[in-house]
């Protein structure tokens, strides 16, 4: 295949909207047919011949680039497709390792575009995997953002994160979703999971009656509404996984819950492992160690799954009132919190929740 001047005038002009150097785009001989600069265009490079020549990304400082006519300080890089080298890109800048990376990824971009051109990738613009997972990760660079761009894929686009866990893998559902909502990213997890980044953060009820008609079947889902640009999705993906971890094991009955459903015990999910939470846990830690039993721990349970009616609680529990009353003096001296207090109880519940998962793991 060759470079055409239109394609490579395209790659030249969606770099320099975000790079400040100028960019240069050679065809496999070494000519320049797309240029920031139109005064280079149809002049040939003589760093891209020595790419083509060596078949490597050549750096050129200062000294470097005065030794070469018509040369400049910056990196050249290779452009493949199918194996084949069809062209150079060139990114003019005084410190060569520091273009290294954008360079890179603008690289990619191109090829990425070539292949787009020559018809082996669809018009519209498809998240690959690799680069959703870089940018997802905490502290995904600027670069990478810029990549994102250049490919059209709309980083700062606000998205909803919908997390759908399937009875059965679903493989061909990233592709579908895509195409069902545009601008939307999806990532593939273990055990047939999938991470739906979607614009407009509507309410994906009537989205999810359709994956039957699919064939997939849907396990359970868990949606965070709020909408965020790609810089907060990483933050707002671990708030997913933890609803769902939640959902399984407080609302095991419910297949479908959102954020507002679970709040707390979201947030407390996620404490569990970026925070220290031993000082909420101790309290229950000492009843657990004197409650052999686990009478006490019972106790607690129905007290706020009652609603704290000492009435329901007694009743569900199988106690007179004065039997009730006698075990939340025993949890009060043995906690120090007085679970009929609304503070000491408030305490004692999120305790309750991290405690759960505590021993859920272990």
């Amino acid at each position: 295949m060759e470079l055409s001047q239109t394609l490579a005038q395209e790659i030249v002009e969606r770099a320099m909207r975000i790079l400040p150097g100028n960019v240069n785009v050679m065809d496999a001989s070494g000519l320049i047919i797309g240029s920031g600069d139109p005064a280079r265009l149809f002049t040939r490079h003589a760093g891209a011949r020595q790419v083509i020549a060596e078949g490597r990304a050549v750096a050129l400082d200062r000294a470097a680039a005065a030794r070469l006519p018509g040369a400049q300080a910056g990196i050249n890089l290779p452009l493949y497709r199918q194996g084949e080298l069809v062209g150079v890109l060139g990114v003019t800048g005084e410190d060569a390792e520091q273009l290294r990376l954008p360079a890179e990824l603008l690289r990619l971009t191109a090829e990425m575009l070539i292949e787009q051109a020559a018809g082996q990738l669809p018009n519209t613009p498809i998240m690959t995997t690799p680069l959703l997972r870089q940018l997802l990760a905490p502290g995904a660079t600027v670069e990478l953002g810029r990549h994102a761009t250049l490919l059209g894929l709309k980083p700062d686009l606000p998205r909803d994160v919908l997390l759908l866990a399937f009875a059965a893998p679903a493989p061909d559902f990233g592709d579908w979703a895509q195409r069902r909502v545009p601008d939307s990213w999806c990532l593939p997890r273990e055990d047939g999971q999938w991470l739906w980044y979607r614009p407009g953060a509507e309410a994906p009820e009537a989205l999810l009656e359709e994956l039957p008609t699919q064939g997939w079947a849907l396990a359970r889902s868990a949606w965070i509404p709020q909408a965020r640009p790609w810089t907060g999705l990483a933050e707002t993906t671990l708030r997913a996984l933890d609803l769902l971890a939640v959902a399984r094991r407080l609302r095991p009955q419910r297949h479908q819950v959102r954020l507002d459903d679970l709040a707390l015990p979201t947030w407390l999910q996620g404490q569990v492992s970026r925070t220290d939470g031993a000082w909420l846990l101790e309290p229950l830690l000492r009843l657990r160690q004197a409650d052999r039993e686990g009478q006490l721990l019972a106790t607690l349970h129905s007290w706020f799954a009652q609603d704290a009616s000492p009435q329901a609680c007694a009743e569900a529990l199988g106690l007179h009132r004065n039997g009730l009353r006698h075990r939340l003096d025993r949890i009060q001296a043995l906690t120090g919190r007085d679970p009929r207090r609304f503070a000491d109880a408030a305490e004692l519940y999120c305790a309750l929740l991290l405690m759960d998962h505590h021993w859920a793991d272990a």
